[in-house]
């Protein structure tokens, strides 16, 4: 015998149970968005909400995921993942503020002024996901590349919502080392 493997519902319909009240509020700040109109959304229990978005006007595009939880709305691309987008680092802002936020990130992620860098070690496995913005590449790649150098980077993926223009990059082994600070630069 198996395990039953546990699923969401969709929502709203009739086989959905209650959501929690965090989920009703971002739920309303988002159910009518554009970019949500192709997207399933999906009730979980105890009563969260994840939304799916598979295609942006009519092209299929790489998932993102956004979902409530425990007071969280969570929101995914790239392989990358922030929980409670919020401007200006509010902690504490209210859900409706926090799906605001999250309505700009996925903006940002679809018209390619973030991309996300996937950082791999010689085995392939994940080091770490971080965002990069438009503009030059190379010193982006070399600063995700330092930040993780304990872990042995050897290649960078850059993912933007289409897969096709996904590109490797290999970590160049000077990225990983640290400046070196002269005598003369801190007598200065």
């Amino acid at each position: 015998m198996t395990d039953a493997v546990e699923s969401g519902v969709p929502y709203p319909s009739d086989v959905a149970g209650p959501i929690d009240e965090w989920s009703r509020v971002v739920y309303t700040a988002l159910h009518t968005w554009p970019i949500a109109r192709d997207g399933e959304w999906t009730r979980w229990e105890p009563g969260y909400l994840l939304l799916t978005i598979k295609r942006v006007d009519g092209r299929e595009i790489e998932p993102i995921a956004l979902y409530t939880a425990d007071e969280e709305l969570t929101v995914s691309f790239g392989y990358w993942e922030t929980h409670n987008p919020a401007p200006y680092e509010l902690w504490n802002a209210e859900a409706d503020i926090i799906a605001e936020h999250a309505k700009l990130l996925v903006a940002q992620w679809l018209n390619g002024e973030i991309r996300t860098a996937v950082v791999t070690d010689r085995k392939g496995d994940w080091c770490r996901t971080t965002t990069i913005e438009q503009g030059e590449l190379t010193p982006q790649l070399e600063a995700a590349a330092r930040w993780l150098r304990d872990f042995h980077p050897e290649k960078v993926e850059v993912r933007t919502p289409v897969k096709g223009d996904w590109k490797i990059y290999p970590v160049d082994p000077n990225w990983l080392k640290l400046p070196v600070l002269s005598l003369d630069r801190l007598q200065g």
